[in-house]
């Protein structure tokens, strides 16, 4: 009976050896984290770690319903969050001062630059992300999962995500898509970005200052807003100010926020596409010139 018992203890304790624990898990793997979506199944989850090109041996952090309510849901109606959770994201650390990257494939609403503005607000910096998805989605999960992404693996990325920088990324997600309303989805970023910028380099210290600076930035645009439109853009920069916020650090990080990244455009597979079209048109071309000689 002794010796059973015995046995049964050791095979217990080698087994709970060998299974992985939450300190051993590898979420970041060559300066790589990966996030999934809690609603992919086995098959979609292969193709996203696939498509991601997520290193071997790295633990993905899932991003739940109930982490988007927790990062989201205070201001982010459940309407515009979609539902389910599919969008996933890879983040690939970066040297300090090489800034901030986004590049989206298959997400319907949140454009790259308002991924951008809402990681920069929170206190991202210095990464490469790719977001995907298999459907098209929102892409709220992989926002979600990007924040618990950073809150769990600070010791090892070095930035700790603070509550206020959360809400007010939050907040400016929710007025970026209330303005975007009016001005246009491909225009509000850049305008967020320019109210920033004037922020930073005019320093308006009221809230009376700030909102002159907004005013002047939406005339020089030619823009019409409504008063409750320019009520929460003012009060979502008064409230930035109040957190005292780097401006200088977030108008750096938001540098290439206007640039055209396409997803995937830098894969070996697309640049061997490229490659060979442009091998295929020069001996065309070349063909073609033959014939006048």
């Amino acid at each position: 009976m002794n010796k059973t018992i015995t046995w049964t203890a050791s095979a217990l304790l080698a087994t709970t050896l060998l299974l992985p624990t939450a300190a051993s898990a590898e979420q970041v793997v060559d300066k790589t984290i990966i996030t999934l979506g809690e609603s992919l199944g086995a098959k979609d989850k292969a193709w996203v770690l696939s498509r991601l090109n997520a290193p071997e041996g790295i633990t993905p952090i899932i991003a739940t319903s109930a982490d988007e309510e927790k990062y989201l849901g205070k201001n982010i109606p459940q309407s515009q969050r979609g539902g389910n959770m599919y969008s996933s994201a890879k983040i690939e650390l970066a040297e300090k001062g090489d800034g901030l990257s986004v590049a989206t494939e298959n997400i319907t609403w949140v454009t790259k630059d308002m991924y951008l503005n809402a990681l920069v607000t929170a206190g991202v910096t210095d990464a490469d992300i790719t977001i995907t998805s298999p459907y098209k989605v929102t892409g709220t999960s992989a926002l979600t999962g990007i924040m618990k992404a950073y809150d769990q693996t600070s010791s090892e990325t070095g930035i700790k995500l603070t509550d206020e920088r959360k809400d007010l990324a939050q907040q400016e997600l929710s007025v970026t898509s209330d303005v975007g309303k009016t001005v246009g989805t491909d225009k509000v970023a850049d305008l967020m970005n320019e109210i920033k910028a004037e922020i930073a380099k005019q320093k308006p210290e009221t809230k009376v200052e700030i909102e002159n600076v907004i005013v002047q930035v939406i005339q020089n645009n030619n823009i019409n807003l409504s008063d409750a439109q320019m009520e929460r853009l003012t009060g979502l920069f008064n409230q930035m100010e109040k957190a005292d916020l780097n401006w200088g650090q977030i108008e750096t990080g938001l540098k290439d926020a206007g640039q055209n990244i396409q997803s995937f455009a830098t894969s070996e597979e697309t640049k061997g596409f490229f490659a060979k079209l442009f091998d295929g048109l020069s001996a065309f071309f070349n063909s073609i010139a033959g014939l006048f000689k």
